[in-house]
C-alpha cells in the first residue's frame, strides 16, 4: 500500500509579488477554487487544452 507522501507530486515554488498574489487569490476565490494552487493548476490545464494538448495527471 502506498503512503500519502508517495502519491504527491513534487512542489513547484514561485515567488510572487504580494500585490500580484493578492490579485490571483481574489480570482481563485471568485472562481470557486479552494486554493491558489488549485486555481493555477486549473488555469494551466485550460491553457494546455487550448493548445490542443491533453493534460496528464
Amino acid at each position: 500500500m502506498s503512503t500519502p507522501q508517495e502519491k504527491r507530486s513534487p512542489q513547484y515554488q514561485m515567488r510572487l509579488p504580494e500585490d500580484f498574489r493578492a490579485q490571483l487569490e481574489e480570482q481563485a476565490k471568485a472562481d470557486g477554487d479552494p486554493t491558489l494552487a488549485a486555481w493555477i493548476k486549473r488555469v494551466l490545464r485550460k491553457e494546455l487544452q487550448a493548445r490542443g494538448i491533453d493534460p496528464k495527471g
